[in-house]
């Protein structure tokens, strides 16, 4: 993603002003964005607000993904420690490597593409954290989510930008361009995003479909225990004579155990035995779907290592 230019940067104040230039750049990737990363850098910035006494507080991440040839795809991030010296962000490298190494462990192909900041804008200070991250990552992407936009904001408040590197007098002078990129979603992220969507709207008032039903559901089965330790109460307290015998009520409740359905018959049994085994074939699934990733992700790691290998041997 480093780019070289050389001009005479009207586009950009170099004199520590502003390091963004104001024309987009044309991305030398293609770059695709899940919603898990929006969905964490949005997370890490209410939480910090919360325990700030509700005052908005930077947040600063890693992005984590997968980089293949000119194909760059972030899945998720994680949040950094880092401490203010003199108004300046200082990562904790050793935080950082450890948290790295715990990633690869999990997802061994995936690695650090770059790092994420809350804010409306970028300052020369930027480039400091920026500068941290590129022990990591070459030529790392910054990924900038404004999570208080202005009432007249239309688009998404969410900015990815590279780095360029300018020729202002003979001197080098790097700046960030904002480049485009694509959003994309996974099933599972898509059933994520659209459970909170309809939880954040059960808050106010329009409860999604499901939790309308279990909601139901809970509700009936606390109303029926209620209901049955009541009828049990009483028909002991009839047995021991303490309370008078009302032959139609003691009627009515007969005749509503005999709608109970026998637990002991066979259609009864039949139907346990395909919901046990529907959900054990289910599990087994899960789990051959889990070992088919591994191999796949083995394959690949074998493909790259003979590759490499293979390069060399043209060079010896």
């Amino acid at each position: 993603f480093f780019r070289h230019t050389h001009s005479s940067m009207t586009a950009m104040n170099v004199d520590g002003r502003s390091i963004v230039t104001d024309k987009e750049a044309t991305a030398t990737a293609d770059i695709i964005l899940h919603p898990l990363v929006i969905l964490n850098v949005t997370d890490h910035f209410t939480r910090q607000k919360v325990n700030n006494d509700n005052k908005p507080q930077r947040v600063i991440g890693a992005l984590v993904g997968v980089q293949t040839g000119r194909k760059v795809e972030i899945h998720t991030s994680f949040e950094l420690v880092y401490a203010m010296v003199d108004g300046d962000v200082v990562i904790d490298p050793k935080y950082l490597n450890q948290k790295k190494d715990q990633f690869l462990q999990v997802f061994p192909t995936y690695e650090i593409l770059g790092w994420y900041t809350s804010g409306s804008g970028l300052s020369e200070r930027d480039q400091i954290p920026h500068k941290a991250i590129m022990e990591f990552n070459e030529s790392p992407l910054l990924l900038l989510v404004n999570c208080q936009p202005t009432a007249e904001t239309r688009d998404l408040p969410v900015y990815i930008y590279e780095t360029v590197l300018h020729i202002i007098d003979e001197m080098p002078v790097t700046s960030f361009a904002k480049v485009s990129y694509r959003i994309e979603s996974e099933e599972s992220e898509r059933i994520s995003v659209d459970h909170i969507t309809h939880l954040e709207s059960s808050v106010a008032g329009d409860a999604s479909s499901l939790i309308k039903q279990l909601g139901g559901m809970k509700d009936a089965v606390f109303m029926l225990q209620q209901r049955v330790k009541m009828i049990a109460v009483y028909v002991a307290k009839v047995k021991e004579g303490s309370h008078p015998r009302d032959h139609a009520l003691l009627r009515m409740i007969l005749s509503l155990c005999h709608k109970l359905p026998a637990m002991d018959s066979e259609k009864f049994n039949n139907a346990y035995q395909s919901e046990y085994h529907d959900t054990l074939l289910i599990s087994y699934l899960g789990v051959l779907t889990k070992g088919c990733n591994v191999l796949n992700d083995l394959v690949d790691n074998f493909n790259f290592a003979t590759e490499r290998s293979r390069r060399r041997g043209l060079f010896c």
